[in-house]
């Protein structure tokens, strides 16, 4: 069993400009802001998204374009280290004009308005690799 602990680091609030995608603005922040753990919150308004949907049997991730205006309703998500770099993953609840809703792994969408906060986490950064059981790139178990 292998738990991480983290102390808090710095706790940031910014706002995402108009028109940048919501996935690469939050990379290139915690880049910037050297955050190398952390998790987010974020809520808004998107256009354009595409969500993806996890096939467990295949292991493949199912895409759906969500077309036109969106509300991101909740979208949270953890940075991490991937190999050499690091990683954002974002999971999202968005709703349409009709109050639809739509949620899954947020793998794009323009920003129409995104507020974020975001709590680095200090300590070792857990490292995700590929699980044989899964396929996908995760943390290590606890």
């Amino acid at each position: 069993m292998q738990t991480i602990h983290f102390k808090r680091g710095q706790s940031y609030l910014f706002r995402l400009p108009p028109g940048e995608d919501l996935v690469v603005g939050l990379y290139r922040v915690c880049r910037e802001q050297n955050i190398a753990c952390g998790a987010f919150q974020v809520h808004g308004a998107v256009r354009n998204a595409t969500v993806g949907h996890l096939d467990q049997e295949s292991g493949q991730v199912q895409r759906r374009v969500l077309d036109g205006e969106h509300d991101l309703v909740q979208c949270t998500g953890n940075v991490s280290s991937e190999g050499d770099s690091f990683s954002v993953h974002a999971y999202a609840v968005l709703s349409d004009r009709e109050g639809r809703v739509t949620a899954g792994k947020l793998l794009e969408a323009e920003v129409f308005v995104a507020e974020v906060f975001c709590q680095e986490l200090r300590g070792r950064v857990p490292v995700r690799t590929q699980d044989p059981e899964t396929g996908l790139s995760l943390w290590p178990p606890a």
